[in-house]
């Protein structure tokens, strides 16, 4: 990952991450605190994690969490502090390898590398939490606008799915299209008008059935 003045090389690719979640974070309320670039390297990644800790109020990493032997992120959020990692996965896609920690009385969230996933994450647990920091009894509302699924959207049962759409009007009717891709793909988000939710007891959704679009 390079900063995105670089013109990134062969197997690199700019950071996209930590703007647009610095941007949530101020959309959200707060006072984001970028830090620098960190290596996927152990006691660095780890003193990067303490100046964070100790800098701010909430910490988020992004990258490196994973549900195999070798998530840096897990391990390091471990060393931060007690009780540290809650919960390692959650059944959201995009977005499983979440990680959801509490070090030294302060969250700690691990996101996604894939930026997709990285901010629907983000707006799902850490807006909330910058919301329950500044003291809001109640998460505030988001907007949505009703709208009509234009195909099927198939899922699997007892998983949480956010899918970008696309909204265009068709005679009196408003109709959601669907914005395919893969998660590490940020155009999904850029040509997208917001999330529909298929909810974990949901199969899927068919085609013209009545939808909630969070707007972007």
């Amino acid at each position: 990952i390079v900063p995105p003045d670089r013109d990134p090389g062969p197997g690199q690719v700019r950071d996209v991450n930590s703007y647009s979640l610095a941007a949530l974070v101020a959309e959200a309320g707060g006072v984001p605190l970028r830090q620098d670039l960190v290596p996927d390297q152990p006691g660095t990644f780890l003193e990067a994690g303490r100046q964070a800790l100790a800098a701010a109020d909430v910490v988020v990493f992004t990258a490196g969490s994973s549900v195999s032997t070798r998530d840096l992120t897990a391990r390091t959020i471990a060393a931060l502090g007690e009780p540290g990692v809650l919960v390692h996965g959650v059944n959201v896609r995009p977005g499983k390898p979440t990680i959801l920690a509490h070090c030294q009385g302060k969250p700690v969230l691990g996101l996604p590398g894939n930026p997709v996933s990285a901010l629907i994450i983000a707006g799902l647990f850490l807006a909330p939490v910058i919301d329950a920091l500044a003291g809001l009894a109640r998460h505030r509302p988001r907007p949505a606008v009703p709208a009509r699924l234009s195909v099927n959207l198939a899922s699997s049962a007892g998983r949480e799915d956010w899918v970008p759409v696309a909204l265009r009007q068709e005679g009196a009717e408003r109709l959601a299209d669907p914005v395919f891709g893969k998660s590490n793909l940020i155009f999904t988000l850029v040509h997208a008008d917001g999330l529909v939710r298929v909810p974990p007891d949901a199969n899927g959704l068919t085609a013209g059935a009545p939808v909630d679009v969070w707007l972007l």
